[in-house]
């Protein structure tokens, strides 16, 4: 796919009385007139109380999800946010329902970064690592998986994905065009680079942020010949990962 022929979409959709009549007429003084009831609007308060749930729920199910994966309890997700996991249901109408939402938001924003390293960096090669780095940095691989068939893919999620797909394309093949990435490395090799940069979930978070980035750092070099960047960080050592294993 060439950068010429990449496009994007956004799709939006609207939602949209009744009446009583017969054959005799009464007339009623206006005073007494019947008054049809109508629903109590929800205070200010409410809504920005709501609003503000909303908004920690969904902050809370990208961190624990970031963190342990899509299979993390729902639970977990209500402890962070400060709510009931009642709340949670009220506004999903399950878990998958969730994931749907938080997978939609994090493509949204993966292509966002990229678009944004294409128009600010000075090269390709910086925008293609500035859009790595950070999506690894952000702990973007546990949040993008191919998620074969656990959720049902829906129109939303396939329009973004597609404009994710073309953002990456263009930094793959801009990169390439100036003669600085590998002529045999795809788009779909830079997002699957993600999902392969996954240090055991068990370790402190800051330590798998620090992990990720040393690896990131040995693959960029890789891809770009000639290319040293410093490693962050320590070497992981082998009594570590037996501790980690194998206690």
């Amino acid at each position: 796919m060439s950068g010429a022929s990449r496009t994007r979409t956004t799709k939006m959709q609207d939602t949209g009385a009744d009446g009583i009549g017969g054959r005799h007429t009464t007339t009623i003084p206006s005073a007494r007139k019947p008054q049809r009831s109508r629903p109590a609007e929800p205070s200010p308060q409410l809504r920005t109380d709501a609003r503000r749930n909303l908004e920690q729920v969904l902050r809370a199910a990208r961190e624990v999800f970031g963190e342990l994966g899509y299979d993390a309890p729902m639970e977990e997700i209500a402890r962070r946010a400060g709510v009931g996991v009642g709340t949670i249901y009220r506004r999903f109408t399950g878990k998958e329902a969730l994931v749907q939402r938080i997978m939609i938001a994090e493509t949204n924003r993966l292509t966002a970064e990229a678009v944004n390293a294409l128009d600010e960096e000075p090269d390709a090669w910086s925008a293609l690592a500035r859009y790595l780095r950070r999506a690894v940095g952000s702990g973007a691989g546990r949040l993008f998986p191919a998620l074969s068939g656990r959720v049902p893919v829906t129109e939303e999620m396939s329009t973004s994905r597609a404009e994710l797909n073309d953002a990456v394309g263009m930094l793959v093949d801009r990169a390439k065009a100036g003669g600085l990435l590998r002529a045999d490395v795809s788009d779909a090799d830079i997002s699957l680079m993600m999902s392969c940069l996954l240090p055991p979930s068990g370790l402190p978070h800051p330590q798998r942020l620090t992990i990720a980035g040393r690896y990131l750092e040995i693959l960029l070099d890789g891809l770009h010949a000639g290319h040293s960047s410093p490693l962050p960080g320590k070497p992981f050592t082998q009594d570590e990962l037996d501790t980690l294993f194998l206690s």
